[in-house]
């Protein structure tokens, strides 16, 4: 892995813009936990700021009540009359609905108003109508403060403010019965609400009977959510407490939503690092299109001049890479030049060589009268003929055949003459081992016509003769078989003569890889013929087993090319 990110200057730089990254990602994560602390501390104290004001609420709101009914049932005529409930006298009455109405215009939310007597004997009843449940019937020895449904309305619920009434017999305190003011919730609920307003938080009253007196929402808090959800919530800070005579306070306060400096804090950190991410990429994106693409481009253009030297670059750019680029065009043309000229020189020589060797082939034929070899061989047929030796005569026939297409002056024929050839050749070897040694053709039809190069096949079979069966004590076949296959003219050699060991096999095919560097006199000629001719369109493949065999195909196109 080191040793790539040394050769690539991409993965160098993607390595650099990582690292910044990552030390990126540490500061946002390090700022943003900064952040979300301070947040949870700030709204930790504005929860608790909140409930102190809740508190402080309620207490007023008694504390008036606390007052007034101290002040009104002091007058010791007032307590002589108010719990004569046998006799009550006109001014006792006068003096509570005065009372009342001081009361009621002092605190709106008060609807009614009962006394009871040290018995709980209801003595007088003033407002609308309440009534105190069945299980809220007792005499209290100290002031309560609690919520129900009073008016019989199950839908909607009232604040209850019991104040015990005492007075002094010998100089000790004795109860004499109790005052209890119903109350509309609308006034507390006002100052909660006043109190919530701005903040993104959430109010709770209950007490010992019912769970969620009220339910106060304020800023972004979703309407839906309960209170039970929210202490569950770590997105808010929630505390729970205890006002007075069981009723219960609890604030929950949105941890982001109450915290916009922070929160703006938080998006431009947030911002800046989506910007250094963005422009990063945009540094990633610009190396790679200016720096390492043509890189790439060029080290792919290499490897693609070795075949097709003719390509070039072409990139047009006034920087380094540019330079580089227009030098490498440079230095092909250059290279181009240097082996038109080679190659102009090698054609040269090729051309004085084959001259050469056409001149030895022409005196090696003059050496030898054509005609008088003919008639020999006729000579010979006829002999035989006479003296009723016809294999003989068959012999000398195939070989003054043989003769007469080896000194054919073209170099081009058909597959016709081929396997004609190929049938003489057959009919000798037939003879020469004693039948022991079959050699079959099978050509298709289409291709008889097709052009072949002289003596394609013949030291295929040859080869397949005296390589492969000749040192076998078993009788053995040479099938030669051409077909087209594919629109190519396919040519299948095959024997079950000793075959070939790895080596051996190994060097045959270096062999056919490159013919000339090869001594061999039978399938490297025919290779070498057969580039002449094909240049790079045929393929030979060898395929042998020891004791088992060997087979030769060659793929040729349909027609020949020079």
């Amino acid at each position: 892995m080191n040793k790539r990110i040394r050769n690539s200057i991409l993965l160098q730089l993607l390595c650099i813009i990582l690292i910044i990254l990552l030390v990126f990602t540490g500061s946002l994560i390090v700022s943003q936990r900064y952040i979300f602390d301070m947040s949870k501390a700030n709204s930790e104290t504005l929860c608790n700021n909140l409930m102190d004001q809740i508190n402080e609420s309620l207490t007023f709101h008694r504390d008036r009540l606390r007052y007034q009914a101290t002040y009104f049932f002091r007058d010791p005529e007032l307590n002589d009359n108010e719990f004569n409930a046998d006799d009550p006298s006109q001014s006792m009455s006068s003096q509570l609905l005065h009372l009342y109405s001081q009361i009621t215009a002092q605190n709106r939310d008060v609807i009614a108003m009962m006394l009871f007597d040290k018995d709980m004997n209801e003595v007088a009843h003033l407002g609308r109508n309440a009534k105190l449940p069945q299980d809220r019937i007792y005499l209290r020895t100290a002031e309560d403060f609690d919520a129900g449904h009073y008016l019989g309305n199950d839908f909607d619920y009232n604040y209850a403010y019991y104040y015990p009434i005492y007075t002094t017999v010998d100089g000790k305190l004795a109860i004499d019965g109790m005052c209890v003011f119903i109350m509309e919730h609308w006034v507390i609920d006002g100052n909660i609400r006043s109190i919530l307003a701005g903040h993104s938080a959430a109010a709770m009253l209950s007490d010992s009977k019912i769970s969620e007196l009220a339910v106060y929402k304020s800023g972004e808090i979703d309407p839906d959510i309960t209170m039970n959800e929210i202490s569950n919530d770590p997105a808010y800070i929630y505390k729970e407490g205890e006002w007075d005579n069981g009723i219960k306070v609890a604030v929950a306060v949105n941890i982001f939503a109450n915290t916009e400096g922070n929160q703006r804090t938080r998006t431009l950190v947030i911002l800046a690092y989506s910007v250094s991410i963005l422009l990063m990429l945009l540094l990633i994106g610009y190396s790679y299109f200016r720096m390492a693409k043509p890189i790439d481009q060029i080290t792919e253009f290499i490897n693609r001049a070795i075949r097709n030297p003719d390509e070039r670059l072409n990139m047009h750019r006034t920087d380094d890479i540019g330079v580089v680029a227009s030098s490498l065009d440079r230095l092909l043309d250059e290279n181009k030049r240097m082996i038109e000229e080679l190659k102009t020189g090698k054609i040269t020589l090729y051309e004085t060589k084959l001259a050469r060797q056409k001149m030895e082939i022409l005196a090696y034929r003059n050496q030898i009268n054509p005609h008088f070899l003919y008639n020999t061989l006729s000579c010979m047929r006829d002999m035989a003929l006479i003296h009723d030796e016809d294999d003989i005569a068959d012999m000398a026939m195939s070989l003054s055949d043989i003769f007469r297409y080896a000194v054919k002056g073209s170099n081009i024929v058909t597959f016709r003459d081929e396997v004609q050839y190929i049938e003489k050749y057959a009919s000798i070897i037939n003879y020469r081992f004693s039948g022991k040694i079959s050699i079959i053709t099978d050509i298709a039809d289409e291709v008889l016509d097709k052009p072949a190069i002289r003596f394609l096949l013949q030291p295929l079979v040859e080869n397949s003769v005296f390589h492969g069966l000749e040192e076998s004590v078993e009788p053995g076949y040479v099938s030669t078989r051409v077909f087209m296959n594919g629109g190519r003219i396919e040519i299948a050699v095959e024997d079950n003569g000793v075959g070939m060991d790895e080596d051996t096999l190994e060097a045959v095919r270096e062999m056919i890889d490159d013919p000339g560097e090869s001594t061999s006199i039978g399938l490297s000629n025919i290779v070498q013929r057969l580039r002449l001719f094909y240049d790079d369109e045929y393929t030979v493949t060898v395929d042998s087993i020891k004791g088992e065999g060997t087979s030769i195909v060659i793929s040729l196109p349909d027609h020949i090319k020079k």
